[in-house]
C-alpha cells in the first residue's frame, strides 16, 4: 500500500515539474522590450536587468523602494549582452522602469504594485 502511494506521489510530482505553469515563479514581475528586460523577485527584495542583445545601446532599471528611496542599475557590461542586479535589504521594491542607455535615454512606462503585493 505505501509503496503505490509513494510512486503515485512521484508521478504527480514529477508532472507538476514539468508543466510550464509550474516551472514559472507565481508571484515575481517584470517587463520585457525585446531589446531588454527587467525582473523582481517574488519577495520583491531583489532585481534584475538584462541587456538581451549585442547592439549599440545599453539598458538599464530605475527603481524605488518602500522608504522612498530611487535606484538605478544598469546592465553589468554596457552596450553587450549582460545582466546586473541589485537587492533592496530593509525595503521592498514598489515600482520601476526598463529604460534604455546607461544614464540617459527614453523609458518605457512605470510598472506598479499594488498595496496588495500585486500588479496594479
Amino acid at each position: 500500500m505505501f509503496a503505490r502511494t509513494g510512486v503515485a506521489a512521484a508521478a504527480l510530482a514529477l508532472m507538476l515539474a514539468s508543466s510550464p505553469a509550474a516551472a514559472q515563479p507565481l508571484d515575481g514581475w517584470g517587463d520585457d522590450a525585446g531589446w531588454g528586460s527587467v525582473t523582481v523577485s517574488a519577495d520583491r527584495k531583489h532585481i534584475t536587468v538584462c541587456d538581451l542583445s549585442r547592439d549599440s545601446r545599453a539598458v538599464r532599471v530605475e527603481y524605488a523602494t518602500t522608504y522612498l528611496q530611487q535606484w538605478t542599475v544598469v546592465d553589468a557590461n554596457g552596450p553587450r549582452w549582460g545582466c546586473g542586479t541589485d537587492s533592496a535589504f530593509l525595503s521592498r521594491i514598489t515600482v520601476f522602469k526598463l529604460c534604455e542607455g546607461a544614464k540617459y535615454g527614453s523609458c518605457r512606462p512605470s510598472v506598479w504594485v499594488s498595496r496588495a503585493g500585486t500588479l496594479g
